[in-house]
């Protein structure tokens, strides 16, 4: 079973449009940053079945992953050319660069090396 906390109303300010909503047993769904965060129901349909599953189904999921750009060969190959070219990271990553060479890798990216300027 579902454990509750209730509040009084004049702890919380609901708009008017949700409130409304809600009278007509409409689901208010609440969003937090772009996703949904709270479901307001009303009393009455609080019993109802309630879908509580999180993120995106499985087959939404790959229909997405469908869509996407196919991932390029060559990728793998340019940044192992661009690690060899600059060696390991900087312990301090903030601290001037070196100049050094520029490359050119087998997809033509060509990276050149300056110093970061104060």
């Amino acid at each position: 079973m579902f454990r509750m906390t209730t509040l009084k109303a004049e702890e919380i300010r609901i708009p008017r449009r949700a409130r409304e909503a809600v009278a007509q047993h409409q689901e208010v769904v609440v969003f937090n940053r772009e996703r949904p965060a709270y479901v307001i129901v009303h009393p009455e349909d609080y019993g109802r079945a309630v879908s509580s599953r999180r993120g995106r189904s499985l087959g939404e999921a790959l229909f997405l992953l469908e869509q996407a750009a196919p991932p390029d060969p060559a990728f793998a190959e340019d940044m192992e050319a661009v690690l060899e070219a600059i060696g390991p990271a900087p312990a301090d990553p903030w601290e001037l660069s070196e100049t050094r060479p520029s490359l050119s890798t087998s997809s033509g990216l060509r990276v050149v090396y300056r110093p970061r300027l104060p």
